[in-house]
């Protein structure tokens, strides 16, 4: 009788363990997703808030007429699309790099493939933001290309007077 009990003992011990594991794995999917979920909400949002502060700052320092306005809106959201993505792969990159410097025998190859990597990346985002530039300078008149060159300029200069849009409302300087 006792090792009857026992056995039951160890079966219900058993069947409660087997229900918390499941109640645990099913309870971490739902998180993963609802996470996953709001990164891609937040996404949305960094890529949409800084496009209508960027148009808008155009629009005030170029005096935009609207047909140039719905152009360089467009111009504006490919291009944020495009460095979103771009600037969320330098960082995992980055995060990968010091990763593996921090490892007690880090690889030089993978550290100079990652290098590599985030080279192009740099090369990448520099030939958007020409394309970008392009597109805005081919709708402006004689007078706002005169002016969009001497924004891009004040934004490359290390003291510049021109100060963008940051997300939020906020301002900041491009350094």
């Amino acid at each position: 009788m006792a090792i009857e009990n026992k056995y039951r003992l160890l079966v219900w011990v058993i069947i409660i363990l087997i229900a918390t594991n499941l109640s645990m794995g099913f309870s971490f999917l739902y998180h993963k997703q609802q996470d996953k979920k709001l990164a891609e909400k937040t996404e949305q949002q960094a890529i949409e808030l800084p496009a209508q502060q960027r148009a808008r700052f155009f629009r005030e320092q170029l005096n935009l007429q609207p047909e140039q306005m719905d152009v360089f809106r467009e111009l504006n959201r490919n291009y944020n699309r495009s460095a979103w993505q771009i600037k969320h792969r330098l960082e995992s990159l980055r995060i990968e790099m010091v990763t593996e410097m921090g490892r007690k025998n880090p690889d030089r190859k993978k550290l100079s493939k990652i290098a590599r990597e985030i080279g192009d990346l740099h090369a990448q985002i520099k030939n958007e933001t020409i394309t970008y530039y392009l597109g805005m300078k081919e709708e402006c008149n004689d007078e706002q290309k005169e002016k969009l060159n001497e924004i891009f300029i004040s934004v490359l200069q290390r003291n510049e007077d021109v100060r963008l849009p940051q997300r939020g409302g906020r301002f900041r300087n491009n350094r």
